[in-house]
């Protein structure tokens, strides 16, 4: 016979952001139900973070205990084309405005993820894993009824943090795709990576071509994480098997074919979709979506930790509000004007990167300094309290890229393209890389 349990909170997803939200309601004596239908601790991909997940874990409390796992610290992100044909530019956090976090971190997120776990059970949450969330059999402000693994959840309120499952967004039928971010990324971790050195060690390296992006991110004094993002036009049409086209595109791209030279690791690689969504409303009778749950961007500019303990902290306090007597109307409201005002900024600074204006003044030889900063802030994960300073240059970017793609003040860059027919001596890089991992 199964189980019945009646808590405040049923949180669905026991990732950074779920955990987060259950640290704060437990921590307010409330009682909360954590559930996630997979096994701990388990491998993700998203390793890579912003000096505000910083300022998020250590309001949580737990940034000493993040900071004791293995981590590679981050200053900032070197570019480059796939050939350095403009050299290469690098941006700096500690150029951000304010007086916030001026560095970040990498992180594998097996190590991340299962200490967020056991601190929301430090915390006084109840958290249950490979335990899946079967239906919800009803919602309103009157309170959840959902049928899982553990049992019958009776909850005043619940919280969807269930990820790209997006539970809530599935169930309503509100999953919107984006119209051209619909990118698939291919990826392993390796040891042997030629890192960013020089000026731009301890950068997050990113390397562009017309068909897509490169990512770089140091986990650990040996290990990096390096994945091949394709658009949508390349993924559809390659006639390459899918665990094959991480070391294709390699191959076929001058940069990465010198940093993979000597790399030791798997000779095939994963596969995850990146296709960028997002499931409005965020907030409804009884429940409110957070992280990737309600929406996910394209992951070139790792934003996609930062929005999630965010959005946990936004919808946990809610909660709690509800809890002290709060109209549940006006917290919805609340956190839905919230949510759209953040992830429309983060949308932005993501398509901006797919803009040829934008790109321009990516590469270009000579930059405004105080713009740069307002692009930096923004890149640093300040989504959630732009000051006036950090919004006037932001508008002023944004217009700046409108007129370079009319008139072009700045130089035109020129997309690099993926060598058709590899890069000068490939076969020797596949035959090492190949042969190494193999071994």
């Amino acid at each position: 016979m199964s189980e019945t349990l009646h808590v405040d909170c049923l949180v669905i997803g026991a990732g950074p952001a779920g955990s987060a939200a259950a640290i704060d309601m437990a921590r307010e004596g409330l009682k909360v139900l954590v559930i996630d239908r997979g096994e701990f601790p388990r491998f993700r991909i998203g390793e890579s973070f912003l000096p505000r997940t910083k300022r998020a874990l250590r309001r949580l409390g737990v940034l000493d205990r993040c900071m004791a796992l293995p981590h590679a610290r981050k200053v900032g992100v070197e570019i480059s084309m796939g050939d350095r044909r403009y050299g290469s530019r690098t941006y700096f956090f500690r150029d951000t405005i304010g007086n916030g976090e001026k560095d970040a971190f990498n992180m594998a997120r097996v190590h991340l993820d299962m200490m967020m776990v056991e601190a929301a059970r430090d915390a006084g949450a109840d958290v249950r894993t490979s335990c899946a969330l079967r239906s919800i059999q009803s919602h309103g402000d009157t309170g959840i009824i959902a049928d899982t693994d553990a049992g019958i959840v009776h909850a005043k309120w619940m919280i969807d943090a269930s990820g790209q499952a997006s539970a809530l967004g599935r169930e309503f039928g509100t999953r919107r795709y984006h119209s051209f971010l619909r990118n698939v990324a291919y990826f392993e971790h390796f040891e042997g990576v030629i890192r960013p050195s020089g000026n731009a060690a301890n950068c997050f390296g990113l390397t562009v071509m017309d068909e897509g992006w490169f990512w770089l991110i140091p986990l650990d004094e040996h290990r990096t994480s390096v994945g091949f993002v394709a658009r949508e036009p390349l993924h559809r049409s390659l006639d390459v098997a899918p665990e094959d086209r991480f070391w294709w595109a390699v191959e076929r791209t001058p940069i990465m074919a010198e940093r993979m030279a000597n790399a030791r690791g798997p000779s095939t690689n994963r596969v995850i979709a990146d296709f960028t969504y997002r499931c409005d409303p965020f907030a409804g009778p009884g429940f409110f979506l957070v992280g990737d749950a309600a929406a996910f961007l394209d992951p070139v500019w790792s934003t996609g930790l930062t929005l999630g303990l965010l959005a946990a902290e936004q919808a946990a306090a809610g909660v709690i509000r509800m809890s002290r007597g709060a109209r549940p109307a006006t917290e919805r409201a609340r956190y839905q004007a919230w949510a759209t005002r953040v992830v429309s900024r983060a949308f932005r600074l993501v398509e901006g990167f797919y803009d040829p204006g934008f790109r321009d003044l990516l590469f270009a030889p000579s930059q405004p300094r105080e713009l740069v900063r307002g692009f930096v802030t923004l890149l640093a994960g300040e989504f959630d309290a732009v000051q006036p300073a950090t919004a006037v240059r932001c508008w002023a970017l944004g217009s700046m890229c409108a007129i370079q793609k009319r008139v072009g003040f700045a130089p035109r860059t020129r997309p690099f393209r993926l060598r058709p027919d590899g890069v000068n001596n490939r076969a020797p890089v596949a035959t090492l890389a190949r042969g190494v991992a193999a071994q």
